[in-house]
């Protein structure tokens, strides 16, 4: 799913509830940098490759552990509960990339996935498509916040994502470029 302005968050609602990405993020202050920013969501299958990589080159920050529970990330659940996204279990890092600036990327634990593999070294330069590390077995989910207007997608996602209809990716397929 594709989110191209965070500030159109209030629109997307599940039983009554909308979309709060302080709560994602365990911290106002990160969010507040990133309230008009852009958001992707990877849902990953359990049937899915489960390692995770870099979608940007630059310094990795600290992982930082958000602890909760470990719901079911698929669409029907949360269709019913958008919470579940900052209720779960998930790692949150900040990536400081020379081209699109501070790229935030969670890592959401869900159902069976409550043991995420951290295989890269905090503080380092990394390389785009490096890898980052690995959930263990089960459906999980890669959330990717970019800053304003600072990436622009591919228009196949854009218009699946208007459409409602989830984008099958694949690893190192080109999702969108940051702006230079």
């Amino acid at each position: 799913m594709l989110i191209p302005d965070l500030s159109l968050t209030q629109t997307i609602y599940a039983k009554g509830q909308s979309f709060d990405l302080a709560r994602l993020l365990g911290d106002k202050i990160l969010a507040s940098h990133y309230e008009r920013g852009s958001m992707i969501i990877s849902r990953l299958c359990p049937v899915d490759y489960h390692r995770f990589h870099f979608p940007c080159s630059g310094k990795i920050g600290e992982t930082r552990l958000i602890n909760g529970s470990l719901f079911s990330v698929n669409p029907i659940a949360l269709r019913k509960k958008i919470s579940i996204f900052w209720e779960n279990k998930r790692y949150c890092s900040v990536i400081e990339n020379s081209t699109g600036g501070k790229i935030v990327q969670l890592l959401i634990g869900a159902t069976c996935v409550g043991k995420v593999h951290i295989t890269s070294k905090p503080n380092t330069l990394v390389n785009k498509g490096d890898e980052y590390g690995y959930f263990a077995f089960g459906g999980s989910c890669v959330i990717t916040i970019f800053p304003p207007s600072s990436i622009k997608f591919n228009q196949d996602l854009v218009e699946q994502s208007n459409k409602g209809v989830e984008y099958y990716a694949q690893v190192g397929q080109r999702l969108g470029t940051l702006d230079e």
